[in-house]
C-alpha cells in the first residue's frame, strides 16, 4: 500500500512468528499504534511495542482469541503531530483495525482526538498521563497508568514537604506534554505557598538545550523539576555539570527512565516517578512474569517495556472474556474489570483510568532505589 508521504515507510506489522498454522487464515484482530519509532524519542515507542508483543505472541501461540490472530500494526510518526493524524486516518480509513493501542505522548494523543470522537473507535492504553486523555466524556478511551497529577503531588511531598527544597525550578517542553504536566506541578506548590523561581522551555525534538540551561543557572534552584524526553534533558544535565551547575532534578515517567540513567554520568542527583515498579524488582508478580516473557533477551527489560507488557497483558484478558462475541462494545465492557498479577488497580470511571499507582526511585549507578 502506498501512503502520501515517506514517513509512512516505516509503517510495519507486527504479527507474531510463531503462529499456529490454523490461525493463518483466521481474520486477525487489528491494533493501530502510532508512536515514534524514529527521533530523538524513537527509544520509547520500540519499548512500548516490544513489551507489548511479548503478550501478543505468547496469546496467539495459544490459539489467539477465540482462533483468531492479534496483529499490531505500527506506524511511525517521529512524536510529531501531524504525522500521527496521518498514520490513524490510514488505520481508520484504509487499515480498518479494531482498536487503537499504546499511542506515545500527549500532543500526539491530543491531535487525533477530534477523529476519535467522530469515529468513537476504542483508544487503549496511551502512554500519557495528561487530562485531555481523561475527560468524563470520552468514554471511548482506557487508560491503564497513573495520571500527571498523581506523578506531581508525589514528586512534590517528596522534594518539597520529606527533603524540605524550597527553590525549585521547572523545565519545560513547549507543548501540550509540558503544559498537561506544569500545571499540577504548580498547583501543589500553590498548596504550600510557593512558586517556581524558574520557568524555562525548549523545543519539542530538539537537544539544543544550551539557552535552557543558562536561563535556569540564573535563577540558582535547588531543584528543577523537568518535563521532557530522555534526550534533551541528559544534555540539559551533562551541559550543567560542565558549568558547574548541579542542582537535584526530578523526572516524570514519560521521559524514558532507563534511557535517561544510560546518558549520564556520576556524579548526579535524580528523582523520578514511574507508573510501573522497578522492571527488575522481583518482589513484584507481574515483574517476575515480563522477566519470564524477556527471558532470552534481557536487554528488552525496561521501565517502558514493563508498561506495554502491562497493559497488553490488560488488554488480552479483556478479548478473552469476549471471544465468543468479539465486538468494540464488549471489550470496553470488560476492560475496567479486569486485574493485573499482583498490581493493584482500581478503575475510576470519570478518568477512564485503571491504576493510580506511582513510584519514586532515586538514579543510581546501580540502577534505581526506592525512595
Amino acid at each position: 500500500m502506498q501512503f502520501r508521504f515517506a514517513g509512512f515507510a516505516a509503517l510495519t506489522v507486527c504479527i507474531a512468528l510463531c503462529l499456529p498454522t490454523e490461525l493463518q487464515a483466521q481474520t486477525p484482530i487489528k491494533l493501530g499504534m502510532s508512536a515514534p519509532f524514529s527521533g530523538p524519542a524513537a527509544v520509547l515507542g520500540q519499548q512500548f511495542r516490544d513489551g507489548a508483543n511479548l503478550v501478543f505472541t505468547a496469546q496467539n501461540a495459544q490459539g489467539g482469541i477465540g482462533g483468531r490472530p492479534i496483529q499490531l500494526l505500527t506506524a511511525d510518526d517521529g512524536y510529531e503531530p501531524l504525522r500521527t493524524v496521518e498514520n490513524t486516518r490510514n488505520f481508520l480509513l484504509n487499515q480498518q483495525v479494531f482498536a487503537l493501542f499504546g499511542y506515545v505522548g500527549t500532543p500526539t494523543s491530543s491531535a487525533v482526538l477530534p477523529l476519535l470522537r467522530k469515529h468513537q473507535l476504542p483508544f487503549l492504553t496511551p502512554f500519557s498521563g495528561a487530562d485531555i486523555l481523561r475527560q468524563q466524556n470520552d468514554t471511548f478511551i482506557f487508560n491503564f497508568r497513573a495520571s500527571y497529577r498523581e506523578e506531581a503531588a508525589a514528586q512534590i511531598r517528596y522534594l518539597v514537604d520529606k527533603r524540605q527544597y524550597q527553590r525549585i525550578a521547572l523545565l519545560i517542553q513547549a507543548d501540550e506534554f509540558g503544559a498537561s504536566v506544569e500545571q499540577w506541578f504548580k498547583a501543589e506548590l500553590s498548596k504550600r505557598r510557593l512558586e517556581p523561581v524558574g520557568i524555562v522551555r525548549f523545543q519539542r525534538n530538539s537537544t539544543d538545550m544550551q539557552s535552557a540551561v543558562t536561563q535556569l543557572q540564573e535563577v540558582k534552584p535547588d531543584v528543577v523539576l523537568t518535563v521532557g524526553t530522555y534526550l534533551p534533558l541528559a544534555e540539559a544535565i551533562r551541559l550543567g555539570k560542565s558549568r558547574q551547575f548541579n542542582p537535584v532534578y526530578s523526572a516524570v515517567s514519560f521521559s524514558g527512565i532507563q534511557q535517561l540513567q544510560q546518558r549520564l554520568q556520576p556524579p548526579f542527583q535524580i528523582y523520578a516517578s514511574m507508573v510501573v515498579p522497578d522492571p527488575n524488582d522481583l518482589s513484584s508478580t507481574l515483574v517476575k512474569a515480563f522477566h519470564d516473557a524477556t527471558s532470552t533477551a534481557p536487554a528488552q527489560r525496561s521501565e517502558t517495556s514493563l508498561e506495554g507488557f502491562a497493559a497488553a497483558s490488560i488488554l488480552v484478558s479483556a478479548l478473552k472474556k469476549c471471544a465468543d462475541n468479539l465486538s468494540q462494545k464488549c471489550l470496553m465492557q470488560e476492560l475496567p474489570k479486569q486485574q493485573l498479577y499482583d498490581f493493584p488497580l482500581q478503575y475510576q470511571h470519570a478518568s477512564h483510568q485503571a491504576s493510580q499507582q506511582v513510584f519514586l526511585y532515586q538514579l543510581t549507578t546501580n540502577g534505581l532505589a526506592k525512595t
